[in-house]
């Protein structure tokens, strides 16, 4: 009996450390590489979503090392305009809806993770429907054959 009730209290504590990780990390969002993007844009049910400002996604404020403009059919919802009031209405606007896929991006891969992050856990978009292009527009642009819109970006 005693054998039973140490391997319940063990099995116990590691359901529960399982269940305070995800509480306390927040949801997994997997990762997509370039193939994975590519493959998809143009899709009918895919969003692409570039979470930079809008002067970088417009191509007016390009950094050293990151360019301006955006992957073509990407639509700009920056990461700071889900703390706005009104922001469920405005992301469904933007055609960032529950049942499409969703692949987000920024430059790097970092702020990207944050708003998928948030769509699942602060909105209630499906975990496995939200992900994250870790590669970003810092990888996309490495690459001549791909384009960036407006492709008069400075």
């Amino acid at each position: 009996m005693k054998k039973f009730n140490r391997s319940s209290l063990v099995a116990l504590f590691v359901l529960c450390f399982a269940v305070s990780a995800q509480a306390f990390w927040g949801p997994k969002i997997e990762g997509v590489d370039q193939a994975y993007v590519k493959e998809k844009v143009g899709q009918p049910g895919f969003v692409l979503v570039d979470v930079r400002t809008e002067e970088v996604y417009n191509g007016k404020a390009p950094r050293e090392g990151i360019p301006g403009g955006h992957i073509p059919g990407a639509v700009n919802f920056p990461l700071d305009k889900l703390k706005e009031p009104g922001a469920a209405e405005a992301l469904e606007k933007a055609g960032i809806v529950k049942d499409a896929e969703i692949i987000v991006y920024c430059n790097t891969g970092n702020q990207s993770g944050k708003f998928a992050k948030a769509l699942v856990k602060d909105f209630g978009f499906d975990a496995g429907k939200v992900k994250n292009y870790e590669g970003s527009i810092t990888e996309w642009s490495k690459d001549p054959a791909n384009k960036l819109e407006p492709e008069n970006h400075e």
